[in-house]
């Protein structure tokens, strides 16, 4: 076989006017192989007949059989050729090579490879959303914390948030985080089969919804999108940012002290990843992009959208809702009482048809009760001796426990005044009233309105004096203030001397 670059010659010398056995004589080939090249045949090695095995003839179709069953099964349980080729040898007596069992293994899997199609997505039509794991000291424990990852598909502009969970209340609240990042909600969400929306998965794309992420899809109107069971690369921009994100930014493994101010720094890292990434198989930066696809998102809701799951509980007789675990309490005139309660991914917020009725930290601890002690304001006065030793009042700094227990020494009237003083912590911080209430002691003073006195004496700033200004066509420039004569006094002290 002759190379392009020789057989160019050849026809070259052919073009010169010199004859094939002239040509055979310059170059030293053949003549019949120098004319079938002038006569147009090709610079390829062709094959006649592939060379026999009868090793690989044997071990073939059993390897095609066995790869065929494993395309069925799931993917983390196939066989590897190691399994295979010891198979071979233990029921067979395969006596051929590993990589004979390899190169079978390679052909199949080339005649089995699926064939893609790049996708064209419009602005503001897509998001993908993934999950992922970190390791990271957090308050000096390691621990593994959840990565939530949204990309906007058409600008491939990225936002990663960090939960400590990973329930439905924190991923609705990273989803209206992630809205509120890129200012605007897409069309559609793109997901994998999450459990805390997925209640149950049906034929193909089709998903039966849980109730509380419908009710989320709802608030901002938007369209979910599932993968099919175990195509994950139906949402391949999204699964790699989680190695993205993990690799250069939370590696090392980070020390979080405070969770809320590790997010809001990774925001900015996302958002400084605008100037400097390009949109994929484009010269475009993704800041760039994401202000057009920016024009195409819808707008968020007017009002500010608590998100969460939404259920209904019934106050004890202690006035507490049971919420997941722990204990949470409303006012007293709701004991017994059906309420709607919102759990949040830091919040619970407790309701009915008027409007709110409490709102309280979260707690994680089972059986836990959390008290506003405002809300027990009524019983007290009915019952003010009560206030000394019951769960609310014990939850509070312990000079309100000594407070209440020397207004007793001052009689019945002057602890129902005292009680009065929790009213202040609905206008107040726990740590303003508890300094008033100690200077109160100090000064002998049990009742609301001297502890009042000196919260507002603690808490408004002295009065500024500004300078007045007057106008030059004001009348208080045409006063006149006559001069006085002070020798008249000098005469009335002499008169006086004389008599």
């Amino acid at each position: 076989m002759l190379k392009v670059a020789v057989i160019n010659i050849l026809k070259n010398l052919q073009t010169r006017g010199k004859s094939i056995r002239e040509i055979s004589r310059d170059t030293g080939h053949h003549r019949e192989t120098i004319k079938k090249y002038l006569e147009g045949a090709e610079s390829k090695y062709t094959r006649g007949k592939g060379y026999a095995s009868d090793i690989t003839d044997f071990a073939k179709p059993i390897v095609t059989d066995w790869h065929t069953e494993d395309l069925k099964i799931n993917k983390k349980q196939r066989r590897a050729a190691q399994k295979m080729y010891n198979d071979l040898v233990s029921k067979y007596d395969f006596n051929g090579s590993y990589s004979t069992i390899c190169m079978i293994l390679q052909e199949l899997k080339k005649q089995n490879r699926e064939v893609f199609v790049p996708r064209a997505n419009d602005p503001g039509e897509y998001i993908e959303f993934d999950f992922g794991y970190i390791k990271a000291w957090h308050k000096g424990e390691l621990k593994e914390l959840a990565m939530h990852c949204f990309q906007l598909i058409c600008s491939n502009d990225i936002f990663v948030y960090i939960s400590e969970r990973e329930t439905q209340e924190e991923i609705f609240y990273a989803h209206k985080l992630a809205f509120e990042y890129y200012e605007g909600v897409p069309i559609k969400v793109r997901y994998d089969n999450l459990k805390q929306a997925v209640k149950k998965i049906l034929h193909g794309k089709a998903k039966e919804e849980s109730s509380a992420f419908k009710n989320f899809r709802d608030q901002y109107g938007f369209i979910a999108e599932f993968c099919e069971r175990g195509k994950g690369w139906q949402k391949g921009d999204v699964e790699g940012l989680v190695g993205y994100a993990r690799r250069n930014y939370c590696s090392p493994i980070p020390e979080i002290n405070d969770l809320n101010k590790f997010n809001k720094e990774l925001a900015e890292w996302c958002k400084s990843l605008r100037n400097i990434r390009k949109v994929y198989g484009t010269d475009k930066l993704v800041g760039e992009m994401y202000l057009l696809e920016k024009e195409q998102l819808s707008p968020l809701p007017i009002n500010n959208v608590e998100v969460g799951i939404h259920t209904v509980a019934t106050a004890n007789h202690y006035s507490l809702v049971p919420v997941d675990t722990a204990f949470y309490s409303v006012p007293s005139n709701y004991a017994y009482r059906i309420v709607n309660v919102l759990l949040t991914a830091r919040e619970v917020i407790i309701s009915d048809k008027a409007g709110e009725l409490a709102r309280h930290n979260r707690t994680f601890i089972k059986g836990k009760q959390v008290f506003d002690p405002t809300h027990y304001i009524s019983v007290f006065l009915d019952k003010p001796y009560a206030a000394i030793n019951t769960k609310p009042i014990k939850q509070l700094p312990e000079c309100f426990s000594a407070f209440f227990k020397k207004a007793y020494s001052k009689g019945y009237g002057t602890v129902r005044n005292c009680i009065k003083v929790l009213e202040l912590l609905k206008t107040y911080s726990l740590e303003q009233v508890k300094t008033a209430i100690e200077l109160s002691m100090t000064y002998q003073t049990y009742n609301k309105e001297g502890v009042e006195n000196l919260l507002m004496q603690l808490t408004t700033s002295q009065p500024i004096i500004e300078k007045l200004e007057i106008p030059k066509d004001s009348k208080l420039n045409k006063i006149s203030i006559p001069s006085i004569n002070l020798s008249i006094y000098n005469q009335l002290i002499s008169k006086r001397r004389t008599n």
